[in-house]
């Protein structure tokens, strides 16, 4: 098995740090160490560094600035799911809103309905006590005219 190679520096760069008092520059050097993930190491690099601290030091940075990017993912994916979340919510909302609206056009429905069934009936009713009173009086014509004969 072959080890990964270590990773080679893309730039170096050299700045002052702003200081008056005395001129000191900061090397930084650039590591691309996987397609995507760069790191800056921020300290004076000294040539004759043990290789294994080197190695460690980049593979720190590596960690943290993974860990940074999948917080940041994170974060992210949160904010989508907030955001369908809440749209989800307003359509639930409206839903209810014209399921409630149905309800009471439905509830006004019933009540007109109920309303014209019970005059339905008062009529049933009437119309079943005019039969009888015009039955009997049948009958009693009947009777009558059966006494003239």
């Amino acid at each position: 098995m072959s080890e990964p190679s270590f990773p080679v520096p893309t730039s170096f760069q050299v700045s002052n740090d702003g200081s008056q008092v005395e001129e000191k520059k900061t090397g930084y050097l650039n590591y691309e160490v996987e397609p995507g993930f760069t790191i800056r190491l921020r300290q004076n690099i000294d040539p004759a560094m043990d290789p294994k601290k080197l190695k460690r030091i980049v593979s720190n940075r590596v960690a943290a600035q993974k860990s940074r990017w999948k917080k940041l993912q994170y974060i992210d994916d949160l904010v989508k799911k907030s955001r369908d979340l809440n749209w989800q919510v307003s359509m639930l909302r409206s839903q209810v809103e014209m399921a409630s609206e149905q309800k009471q056009c439905l509830e006004r429905e019933k009540m007109e309905l109920k309303e014209c069934m019970a005059g339905w009936i008062q009529r049933f009713i009437s119309d079943q006590g005019e039969i009888e009173a015009n039955t009997a009086e049948i009958e009693r014509l009947k009777k009558k005219m059966a006494h003239m004969i």
